[in-house]
């Protein structure tokens, strides 16, 4: 799963998001600076009780937004089947997604 966003109106900050399907590894960088991270070294990243997780973060310096980025899985066998990934600006759902 990949996706890119671009947030703010007169301040551009630019979102990239990655996860690996295979391992479980995710990454979102914010102008190419790493603000969410899961592991392939990490317990949680392969065994977790938890069906939704949820990275916050700000981007812009004279535009700040707060980002909520939410990944939910479905309960049985949740890393080998399609996921949904929403991301919110301010409260706003500005993209929605599902897939591996």
């Amino acid at each position: 799963m990949r996706f890119t966003l671009e947030i703010g109106d007169k301040e551009k900050s630019h979102l990239a998001f990655f996860r690996n399907a295979l391992t479980g590894s995710m990454e979102t960088k914010v102008d190419g600076k790493r603000v969410a991270k899961q592991s392939l070294f990490s317990p949680s990243t392969h065994f977790s009780f938890r069906t939704r997780r949820r990275y916050e973060f700000l981007v812009g310096q004279t535009e700040p937004h707060k980002v909520v980025l939410e990944k939910e899985r479905p309960q049985l066998f949740g890393g080998f089947r399609p996921q949904t990934y929403r991301v919110f600006v301010d409260g706003q759902l500005v993209h929605e997604q599902t897939g591996y």
